[in-house]
């Protein structure tokens, strides 16, 4: 997807709107739905591609109403991270206090409530505008179907996150229950979905996004910034997991495994600061330009001890740390145990991660990497009681890390068990812990914590569902209403 910038700059400008009343040429004109369609029909790869760049730069720089925490889709996921048991907030009057403190996030007015739920709706919309706008291509090419194919995932990933935190678990009471409203088309004004009905139609929209994707030939080695049946697939995989379809999340997860992605080495998962693109575990990530970096409001500046030491964020001083009971869980022949350091060091207070230590915060940007997959094939293998497949899995990925470690002879809700500790300690940091609680059914307790600053009790269930913003949905959808509320 090289193009001239020219074309993307038209193409922001030409349907950056939701009605086509309200698009405008760059000098101003009004333009037609007649012109819009003639315009697709001419050049609908060069609309396309930069639609859909676009789109997957949100990822990078989206935010509601440019709060200083809540740009990209990995300072939202850090937000998420904060709110359970394994992330530790080292002082508590920092921008992200509140999260961490369970503090004004989850009731309709608050703004945490508010952000995800725009930012998430807004990655269904760019989708929506890409799709709506194939949809006026009369001879699609099989370019225009791989742009239909992308639109289709990155929508599905809007939809996953939105349904983690705006409902209960799917197999843990949010099955029967209203999810949110599913808009496959610019400026629908919805009700709550069915959850059955949201799930199922993101569950097909990715089987015909691989399909596509696969009968094009498309590569998916070819840009770590693309998404691709690798995307896809992952997502799948999870929403698949979810939703109890044990065997395509353990399918989807295993056609991932099967390309040349392979599991970083010690040396590039100690000192890769996980912030680099070209790691041979990226599955789909930011790659850093001028032109497009969010500086001192990235994820790096949030994370990144250096970047903290040295003034650089807004965050300073302040640092991200693993609490010392997971630390712990971690066997000293675990070559992961050395991106946290279990002591004080000059400034940095023990068990501060060195596992994002990038001294700048013009750094990549990882969404999506190979690790996960493994997991989530693991656990979907262990839900479906093969408990052998599972056992396996696991071990081609701990076995990686840990020179001391065999493969399990647990079974059944042990084996799940040790799957689950597993996760927290590959994925720390990475935005999972929140959606993967929720998924295992897991509440919050640092009460034992030796360096939590906030020792609390947040039991599994409610708490960590959201309410629908009042501000930008309820008292905006005249299909919503109190009474369609999710419960404090």
């Amino acid at each position: 997807m090289k193009k001239n910038i020219l074309y993307m700059a038209a193409a922001a400008l030409l349907f950056s709107s939701c009605s086509a009343e309200l698009d405008t040429e760059p000098q101003g004109g009004a333009v037609s739905d007649e012109q819009i369609e003639e315009i697709m029909n001419k050049e609908p790869e060069t609309i396309l591609d930069a639609m859909m760049r676009g789109a997957i730069l949100y990822m990078h720089d989206g935010t509601r109403i440019d709060n200083t925490c809540d740009t990209g889709f990995m300072v939202w996921n850090l937000r998420m991270d904060l709110q359970g048991n394994d992330m530790v907030l080292s002082d508590l009057t920092n921008w992200f206090a509140d999260e961490y403190m369970f503090e004004n996030l989850r009731q309709q007015t608050a703004t945490l409530t508010a952000d995800q739920w725009y930012n998430y709706y807004q990655i269904v919309f760019l989708a929506n505008q890409v799709l709506d706008r194939i949809k006026l291509v009369k001879e699609p090419s099989q370019q225009v179907y791989i742009y239909q194919a992308q639109a289709l995932t990155y929508r599905a990933l809007g939809y996953y996150y939105l349904m983690a935190i705006y409902q209960d678990d799917y197999m843990h009471g949010g099955k029967d229950k209203p999810g949110v409203p599913l808009q496959l088309t610019v400026g629908e004004a919805l009700g709550r979905t069915p959850s059955t009905t949201v799930y199922s139609t993101i569950i097909d929209d990715l089987k015909n996004a691989i399909q596509i994707f696969e009968d094009s030939g498309y590569d998916p080695m070819e840009s770590p910034v693309d998404i691709d049946q690798s995307v896809a697939n992952m997502l799948l995989a999870r929403i698949a997991l979810t939703t109890g379809d044990y065997e395509t999340a353990a399918s989807a997860a295993a056609d991932v495994i099967a390309l040349p992605y392979t599991l970083m080495n010690e040396e590039q998962y100690t000192s890769s600061g996980f912030l680099d693109a070209s790691l041979p575990e990226t599955i789909w990530a930011y790659t850093w330009s001028s032109a497009t970096s969010t500086e001192n409001v990235s994820f790096a500046s949030w994370i990144s001890i250096f970047c903290n030491y040295v003034g650089m964020s807004n965050n300073r001083q302040i640092y991200l740390q693993i609490d010392e009971r997971l630390y712990n869980q971690i066997p000293d022949t675990d070559y992961r145990k050395n991106n946290f350091m279990p002591v004080e060091y000059m400034v940095f207070p023990a068990y501060s991660n060195f596992k994002f230590y990038n001294e700048t915060y013009y750094t990549d940007e990882i969404y999506m990497r190979l690790s996960e997959a493994y997991l989530l094939k693991a656990e979907a293998e262990a839900r479906d009681g093969n408990d052998a497949a599972a056992q396996q899995t696991l071990y081609e990925l701990v076995s990686k890390r840990d020179s001391g470690y065999t493969k399990s002879t647990k079974t059944g809700d042990a084996l799940l068990e040790e799957i689950y500790l597993q996760s927290r300690i590959e994925l720390w940091g990475e935005g999972h812990e929140f959606y993967t609680n929720k998924r295992f059914n897991k509440g919050v307790d640092r009460t034992s914590s030796a360096n939590h600053k906030h020792k609390v009790v947040k039991a599994a269930g409610k708490e960590f569902t959201y309410q629908i913003p009042l501000s930008i949905e309820i008292n905006s959808n005249p299909y919503i209403n109190d009474a369609d509320q999710n419960p404090l």
